[in-house]
């Protein structure tokens, strides 16, 4: 297990959020935040935002991704149970399609 890093801007600042912010609208925020704040470049800090938000996502569980089995076509999860999950790119672009209308649909509402 690790410590999360409060001096990463990312970290800190999504650590900052009320936990029932929408992970979308966190992201945006953050990379928003990054870019204002730090003069990061928008792809930089929506990078950054990203990362932080998974390290933030995964903190305390066993599961993480075998970056030594993962190709360019294929992640490799290691499941908490023991088990090895694979998966493609098109299972990844079908999951994150999905995701990214999920996070439209929210900001949708809010405007």
């Amino acid at each position: 297990m690790h410590a999360l890093n409060r001096d990463n801007a990312a970290t800190a600042f999504l650590l900052d959020l009320p936990r029932r912010a929408h992970r979308g609208d966190a992201i945006n925020r953050c990379t928003s935040h990054l870019i204002q704040q730090h003069g990061h470049t928008p792809l930089d800090a929506s990078l950054m935002a990203v990362q932080a938000m998974a390290e933030l996502e995964s903190f305390n569980r066993r599961a993480a991704i075998d970056v030594e089995s993962t190709t360019s076509y294929v992640v490799v999860v290691n499941h908490p149970d023991g088990r090895r999950m694979a998966l493609t790119v098109n299972d990844l672009i079908g999951f994150a399609e999905r995701q990214n209308a999920d996070v439209r649909a929210v900001q949708a509402v809010r405007a």
